[in-house]
C-alpha cells in the first residue's frame, strides 16, 4: 500500500442515497465499494438493509465471496447468518483486510453505510474490544427485555450506559458482555496507518429525510419484504435477534398477527425516524466529516469536484 492511499467514506443517515452515489462515483474513479452497515453483513436480509435501491434497474451479480452492482464490487455483503455472532472487531479485520487488498490492486476504496461504529472502528477513532464473545451469557441476556438490560449495564457501567445506543438490544448484549467476560484476544489489527481518509456525509433537512425514509418504507412493504421475513422465519431464524431489530420486527409482528399491517407500516416508519436521528447524533461527533445537502440540484457535482480534489 503506497503513502498517498486514499479511501473516501460515503456516510449518512438511512435512505440519504450512499449506495447509488457511491456506485456512480466507483464507476467515474474507478472503486470498489465496502460496507458499514452492521446488518448487511447478513445472508438472507437484503430488501429490509436495502443492499439495492428498491425500484432501480441496477444489474445485479451474486458471488460467493461479493456483490456486483453494475459491474461495482461490494465488499461485506452476506458474511454471516442471520444468527451467527458478527463483533466489531470481526468487521474492522475484515473492512481492513479488504481495504488494503483494494488499494494494492491500484483501485480506490469506498467505505459506504450508516453505521457510525463500523465507520470509527475502520478508521481506528475507536478500538473494538478485545473481549471473546461468551455465547452462554448472551443466549441468557437475549432473554432479557430491552429495560431490564438497560439497569443491568448501568448497574456495572454507568460511563458504557451513557454512551451507548440504549435502545440498541444487540450493543447493550455486548456491553454487558464486555463487563463481565475475562477472555480477550491477542492479534492486532491491520490498521491503515498510511491512508488519508475523505468524509463525505449526507443530509438533508430533517423532514425531507423521513420523507425519504416513509417513501422507502412504502416500496419494500410492497417490494417483497413479507416474503423475505416470512423466508427467514422458515429458515429457522425467527428467535435472531436481527430479526428483532428495526424493519423486520414490524414486518414480524405483523406475520404473528400482533400488528395491523397499516399499523406495523407506520411503526416502521416513527423508528426509522428515531434511529436516523440517533445516527445523526453519532455523527456529529466526527468534526472531520464535510456535509453536502442532497436537497440541491448540483450536489453530486459538488461530491465529484471534491473527491477529484483529493486525489
Amino acid at each position: 500500500m503506497s503513502k498517498d492511499s486514499k479511501i473516501f467514506i460515503i456516510l449518512g443517515p438511512t435512505s440519504s442515497g450512499k449506495t447509488s452515489i457511491a456506485l456512480d462515483l466507483c464507476k467515474i474513479f474507478d472503486g470498489e465499494i465496502i460496507s458499514a452497515d452492521s446488518r448487511q453483513v447478513c445472508k438472507f436480509m437484503d430488501i429490509g438493509t436495502g443492499k439495492v435501491p428498491i425500484k432501480s434497474d441496477i444489474n445485479l451479480k451474486k458471488f460467493k465471496d461479493r456483490w456486483e452492482l453494475n459491474d461495482v464490487k461490494v465488499w461485506g455483503y452476506d458474511l454471516v447468518s442471520p444468527d451467527d455472532f458478527f463483533s466489531g472487531y470481526d468487521f474492522a479485520d475484515y473492512s481492513l483486510k479488504k481495504a488494503k487488498e483494494i488499494l494494492e490492486k491500484g483501485k480506490i476504496v469506498f467505505l459506504v453505510g450508516g453505521t457510525g461504529f463500523y465507520v470509527d472502528l475502520f478508521t481506528g477513532k475507536m478500538k473494538p474490544s478485545k473481549v471473546l464473545p461468551d455465547l452462554n451469557l448472551r443466549d441468557s441476556l437475549e432473554k432479557l427485555s430491552l429495560s431490564d438490560l438497560q439497569n443491568k449495564l448501568k448497574a456495572l457501567n454507568e460511563k458504557a450506559f451513557q454512551n451507548i445506543d440504549q435502545k440498541n438490544k444487540v450493543r447493550l448484549i455486548r456491553a454487558i458482555e464486555k463487563e463481565l467476560s475475562i477472555d480477550v484476544r491477542n492479534e492486532q489489527l491491520p490498521y491503515l496507518d498510511d491512508a488519508k481518509f475523505t468524509y463525505i456525509g449526507l443530509t438533508g433537512d430533517r423532514d425531507y429525510l423521513y420523507k425519504r425514509v416513509d417513501n422507502w418504507v412504502d416500496e419494500i412493504w410492497d417490494g417483497g419484504l413479507i416474503d423475505e421475513v416470512k423466508s427467514l422465519v422458515e429458515m429457522g431464524y425467527g428467535d435472531s435477534s436481527k430479526i428483532k431489530g428495526i424493519v423486520y420486527k414490524e414486518v414480524f409482528d405483523y406475520i404473528e398477527g400482533n400488528l395491523k399491517k397499516s399499523e406495523a407500516i407506520q411503526k416502521t416508519k416513527f423508528n426509522l425516524h428515531s434511529y436516523i436521528r440517533r445516527q445523526q447524533t453519532w455523527f456529529k461527533k466526527n468534526n472531520l466529516i464535510e456535509w453536502f445537502d442532497i436537497t440541491k440540484d448540483d450536489f453530486k457535482e459538488i461530491i465529484y469536484n471534491r473527491i477529484k480534489e483529493n486525489l
